[in-house]
């Protein structure tokens, strides 16, 4: 076709002289993104699995990382327990115990304004022992009420921490709660305890490949 046919062609010969536009239809509007086919799609949520297994979007929240954040025992132990740190019939002081909102760390506070609080991490115990089931609770046990009694074994060198709380129910928080913030640190893998965990990685154990 000589050029002065192409321009009084009318619009469908000139179409087909070369690629047909894609025009939208009517009463249809395109943004420039649309037209020029860059629109990005938007990016799902990043999920993983908590120290109970479960699915969940990513959180800084530790408690939720473990999926501990509605557990009644850590619940209890959020909100603190005063107890008597037994070590003889005439040395008995009272602590308070609490867990900080890592989900790991036990704040234990004395009641002395100058004794400087202790803290330790549930990775660092041994065992939980209810009852008077230590050597020392043992030789108090005609003293003591053996169903308010609780010892916590440390791993290593630390002395163990023999406790009388006020009521069986204090004890089986403290005893369960542990136990359950234990096995949902268990269940992480070793990437998301040190960085979850960083400043204890000395206390983690290392997955030998």
């Amino acid at each position: 076709m000589c050029l002065i046919g192409f321009l009084s062609a009318p619009p469908a010969a000139m179409l087909s002289c070369g690629q047909a536009l894609a025009l939208p239809q009517s009463g249809e509007r395109r943004g420039p993104k649309e037209m020029l086919g860059t629109e990005k799609k938007s990016k799902p949520a990043e999920k993983k699995k908590n120290g109970a297994g479960m699915s969940h979007d990513k959180t800084d929240d530790p408690l939720v990382n473990l999926g501990v954040q509605d557990d009644e025992d850590v619940k209890m132990m959020l909100q603190g327990s005063t107890m008597l740190k037994v070590r003889s019939p005439h040395w008995q002081r009272r602590r308070t115990l609490k867990l900080l909102d890592d989900g790991v760390t036990v704040h234990c506070e004395s009641n002395k304004s100058f004794s400087k609080p202790k803290t330790f991490s549930v990775m660092e115990v041994e065992c939980v022992r209810e009852g008077c089931q230590s050597e020392t609770l043992r030789r108090l046990a005609s003293s003591l009420p053996e169903e308010q009694c609780l010892t916590i074994v440390f791993k290593g060198g630390r002395k163990s921490l023999d406790l009388q709380c006020h009521s069986r129910e204090e004890v089986q928080h403290w005893a369960r709660g542990i136990r359950t913030l234990q096995e949902r640190v268990n269940n992480m893998s070793q990437t998301e305890k040190l960085d979850q965990y960083p400043s204890a990685a000395s206390i983690i154990p290392t997955v030998q490949p």
